[in-house]
């Protein structure tokens, strides 16, 4: 089992800049179907995308309507991207290193963070890669509860995992709309929220709650 993490953020490699067209909401299924794009609804949360190459360069106002579908759902998921790979013995088809940071510049600011650590497997210095097989990636990280860039003072707009060998069962990893779960708590308690904040264990970074 091995995946590989993109964070967007940072300037270790030239930044693209903010491509996306803005899309209101109520706009995407619109933007979506002249595109020739579909979702499907996830449970607990976030949607399939269908109809979407993410090995080919993706058309700005598509991008747009990607951004705010997944502000709204939480997550989105492409499955049975990229082309047949043998990365580090590893056949299957999945995206190359290069294809999967470019996909990802397509998105927030166009920037990527490459702080983590450089697995000697990895196709690329920008990848994090991660295995429960320490020998193919990382492993041990992130086990609890987490926030992705809650170590850094700008935290990252966008992640992108690229799962390449799946497990055969069920997962452990689950995720959660933090903004919808605020959304559900009651005035009184959102008004506390407002005025709590984060520490990071890590470095100490301070953010709003």
């Amino acid at each position: 089992i091995f995946f590989r993490l993109m964070h967007l953020f940072a300037l270790s490699r030239p930044p693209k800049g903010h491509t996306a067209l803005p899309c209101l909401m109520k706009d995407v299924p619109h933007v979506l179907h002249a595109h020739g794009v579909k979702v499907v609804p996830l449970e607990p949360l976030g949607v399939e995308v269908i109809g979407v190459d993410t090995t080919a360069p993706l058309p700005p106002a598509l991008v747009g309507a990607l951004e705010m579908q997944m502000a709204h759902a939480g997550l989105l998921l492409f499955r049975g991207q990229g082309t047949p790979q043998n990365e580090s013995g590893t056949q299957g088809t999945y995206l190359t290193g290069e294809q999967q940071l470019v996909f990802s510049e397509a998105f927030g600011q166009g920037e990527l963070h490459s702080t983590h650590g450089v697995h000697p497997k990895s196709p690329n210095r920008h990848v994090f890669r991660l295995s429960n097989d320490p020998s193919e990636g990382f492993n041990q990280v992130g086990p609890e509860w987490h926030n992705d860039g809650s170590f850094c003072r700008n935290v990252f707009g966008h992640v992108v995992y690229h799962i390449i060998k799946a497990p055969e069962g069920p997962g452990n990893t689950q995720f959660a709309h933090l903004g919808k779960a605020f959304d559900l708590l009651p005035p009184d308690k959102q008004q506390h929220c407002r005025q709590c904040a984060s520490v990071n264990s890590n470095g100490g970074v301070v953010h709003p709650l």
